[in-house]
């Protein structure tokens, strides 16, 4: 009797995992505007806070004719922010960044998810199930999403790593982000990032579903100090909404999973902007 217990056990967990991974990857749904939209996106969040069109036919790129020096000449009076004095990302200058005793550490509270993974042709982004929140300098924000960059958007000491990941996080109260960016260097496999390269969908406007559960937690450093600075979006709209966290511990990834990214998204970073008077500080 317990012999045929624990096989039918084992024949529905593998039942599971099979169809779990049959799941593959969907095309993102189409068959309305309003089902369209992905609400965790850069692109959404900006503009729902600013009151503009919460979805866009303008198009941008990472060079040429749409790459980002002509952004903010792209999309009408949309994405003008782009040219605005308070954008992202910037170049650290560890000389010069501020200590200031005041700032309270990140203080997470995250759970698991399940998997939902987009290639929206920019960028792998992972939503984030509801429930996880961080405490970014005393102020609670949900955690909505992740996703990547390479090489790194920001640069330390004009450093650029070869792979930055940003945790986008939204205040409930006032719609304000605060994004936690995560470096990447070149070392050992990450077992984490392992399991989501192995379901990144490689084509643009493609999702991967799963019901999956994975920890954010894995795929942080242990050592949570960070520069802060208020900025922008780096995609369109560019909206000056964020206050950044940039850790400076980075994680490692191995050469071929790093590799794996900038092949799906080419190089997808944004030039770091003036500061214009701002100020970076830490604890």
């Amino acid at each position: 009797m317990k012999t045929n217990f624990f096989g039918l056990l084992f024949a529905l967990t593998i039942l599971t995992l099979t169809s779990c991974n049959n799941e593959g990857v969907d095309e993102i749904p189409t068959s309305s505007a309003e089902d369209s939209i992905d609400k965790n996106s850069e692109m959404y969040l900006g503009s729902v806070y600013n009151g503009k069109s919460s979805s866009s036919d303008c198009s941008f790129e990472y060079e040429g004719a749409e790459g980002p020096e002509h952004w903010s000449m792209l999309c009408g009076d949309e994405w003008l922010d782009c040219d605005g004095n308070a954008q992202s990302p910037i170049n650290i200058v560890t000389s010069s960044v501020i200590e200031d005793g005041d700032i309270n550490n990140i203080n997470t509270n995250y759970t698991n998810s399940t998997t939902d993974i987009i290639n929206n042709g920019h960028t792998i982004q992972v939503n984030y199930d509801t429930g996880s929140y961080a405490s970014l300098n005393n102020i609670d924000y949900d955690l909505l999403q992740f996703h990547f960059h390479t090489g790194s958007e920001h640069t330390i000491d004009s450093y650029r790593y070869p792979m930055e990941m940003h945790l986008v996080h939204q205040d409930p109260i006032t719609k304000l982000l605060g994004v936690v960016g995560v470096f990447f260097e070149e070392g050992d496999e990450n077992e984490t990032l392992e399991n989501i390269l192995e379901n990144v969908p490689e084509n643009p406007n493609s999702r991967y579903t799963c019901k999956n559960v994975f920890d954010i937690r894995d795929l942080l450093p242990e050592n949570l100090e960070f520069y802060t600075y208020n900025g922008s979006l780096t995609t369109p709209g560019c909206s000056e909404i964020v206050t950044w966290f940039v850790v400076k511990e980075p994680i490692a990834a191995s050469h071929s999973q790093i590799a794996k990214f900038q092949k799906i998204m080419h190089k997808n970073y944004r030039p770091v902007q003036e500061l214009n008077g701002r100020s970076v500080y830490t604890k």
